[in-house]
């Protein structure tokens, strides 16, 4: 396969973006100035040291280390998908700190700022915690390009900007996998269920980035319950909403979810039984779902997952 830029050799994990990240970023002056500016970090005026997986006396890698001596000290902990770092985790680097500059602790992942700021503490002991997402950098690349000094720098970034593509998750409307979710019988309210959410009025919600829910929403929702796959619908529209009750009483006890608002149901072509625990949640491509080319939800599921790994 033809690697698109230089670091696309590096291949597509949490390590080849930091890496071409801090390789950008130790290149770049315009790209770094621009990125200190997010966090604001009055532009440095002695040299910048940017490092990579840096071990400390906390027994911990950071990803990337930006550091300005008596000026700023940024530490940046990227993750590949929607997750954010945990408490504990960024708590250990808490001691790389000196205390004589800007100490700032940024969160990098592909969860929007909304959610993050929903999952991730303000500070750490004084330190203040920061969230960009992957598209915050690749724009950040974009936009520093005019800024840069020559061919060479200018080629960097524009390296940074595509292979960064790969880590930004917005809705992928062109996407034929569907997100398959189980609806429960039980009652949200007297005479309403989750089944009615869906079936009766068009919608669906869920918490973010928590319990293994996606923070980007899918282009197809697949409800199953009753046993077997009962409609596939394409998702109209998707929103963040902080406090679902303001749009239905109905949900009022519920908060930070996403919500969906869902197209006319697609049936299967013949009965698609479930063949898998009750609670898993699982993508499968349209066509086997629909087609009758499978038996079970869980067949789908995994010829999915075979046609993904080439």
């Amino acid at each position: 396969m033809e690697a698109k830029t230089v670091f696309s050799l590096l291949g597509s994990d949490e390590n080849a973006a930091t890496f071409a990240l801090g390789w950008t970023l130790s290149r770049s002056d315009a790209l770094l100035r621009r990125l200190l500016g997010a966090l604001n970090v009055p532009e440095p005026t002695d040299t910048v040291r940017v490092e990579l997986q840096r071990h400390g006396g906390d027994a911990g890698f950071t990803d990337i280390e930006i550091v300005v001596a008596g000026h700023c000290h940024v530490i940046v902990e990227a993750k590949v998908g929607g997750a954010v770092a945990g408490d504990r985790q960024l708590q250990r680097y808490r001691g790389r700190f000196a205390g004589d500059g800007h100490d700032v602790i940024v969160s990098v992942s592909a969860a929007p700022a909304y959610v993050a700021a929903r999952l991730l503490p303000g500070s750490i002991d004084g330190v203040p915690v920061r969230h960009l997402s992957w598209g915050d950098l690749r724009r950040m690349a974009a936009e520093s390009t005019a800024a840069a000094a020559g061919t060479t720098e200018r080629r960097w970034l524009r390296d940074l900007e595509r292979h960064l593509e790969g880590y930004v998750t917005a809705q992928v409307v062109s996407s034929n996998l569907v997100y398959v979710v189980a609806l429960s019988t039980a009652e949200i309210r007297p005479g309403y269920t989750w089944i009615d959410v869906v079936e009766k009025d068009g919608a669906y919600f869920h918490p973010i980035g928590k319990g293994g829910w996606p923070v980007t929403p899918p282009n197809y929702l697949g409800f199953r319950y009753h046993g077997q796959l009962q409609s596939v619908r394409h998702v109209e529209h998707a929103e963040f909403v902080p406090v679902l009750g303001e749009r239905d009483e109905r949900w009022a006890e519920w908060t930070d979810h996403m919500l969906y608002r869902l197209g006319p149901p697609m049936r299967p072509a013949v009965p698609l039984r479930s063949g898998m625990a009750y609670a898993n949640r699982v993508y499968c491509a349209l066509d086997l779902l629909l087609s009758g080319a499978c038996d079970t939800i869980k067949q789908a599921q995994e010829e999915t997952t075979r046609r993904l790994a080439g």
